[in-house]
């Protein structure tokens, strides 16, 4: 499993959030119709405002408790990683925290391959390394393709040294607007 650590200052997240049930194997329909949901106006707006590592459009996970299982509810973010005082009035806004996140970068078959990397992130690389979950977004840049295809793709996974139980999941919550 390829990866980095990276230390980050804060940052903001602007785009588009939905709140969507968790999928573990397959398409996430909610997920799939939430992207087709964009207009062109929203994403040339998150084109010119992107500017910080990762690049592009991408999307974010924020767990609303510390359940993982199939059909648990998260916000998820279609969007991009900007300074902390970007905004676009029609888009929404996170604001994330500096901190330590392990960047995975994966190929292979769509959604498949990056469903299998976040199950071997936190059943193999936690219990083998110093470091646990903590609490923060996790964000994935990946380039569309058809179902099947092949994409490459990195996972960003907010990380702390030791404590606690290796890859337990945080329950994050965005600061107060």
């Amino acid at each position: 499993m390829r990866y980095r650590i990276v230390e980050k200052e804060p940052f903001r997240v602007v785009g588009r959030k939905a709140r969507l049930p968790l999928v573990h194997e397959g398409v996430n329909e909610a997920a799939a119709a939430h992207l087709a949901s964009l207009d062109r106006r929203a994403i040339v707006t998150m084109k010119e405002l992107a500017g910080q590592e990762p690049e592009g459009i991408l999307s974010a996970v924020v767990y609303l408790t510390d359940s993982r299982d199939e059909g648990a509810e998260a916000d998820y973010w279609i969007g991009v990683v900007t300074g902390p005082g970007a905004v676009a009035d029609e888009l929404d806004t996170l604001d994330v925290p500096a901190g330590t996140w392990a960047v995975f970068d994966n190929h292979g078959p769509y959604p498949s391959a990056l469903q299998e990397l976040w199950r071997d992130v936190f059943t193999q690389w936690f219990p083998s390394n110093p470091y646990t979950s903590r609490a923060g977004p996790e964000l994935l840049r990946t380039q569309l393709v058809e179902i099947g295809a092949e994409t490459d793709s990195q996972l960003w996974i907010p990380v702390e040294r030791g404590g606690g139980a290796p890859g337990r999941g945080h329950r994050y919550l965005p600061p107060e607007s």
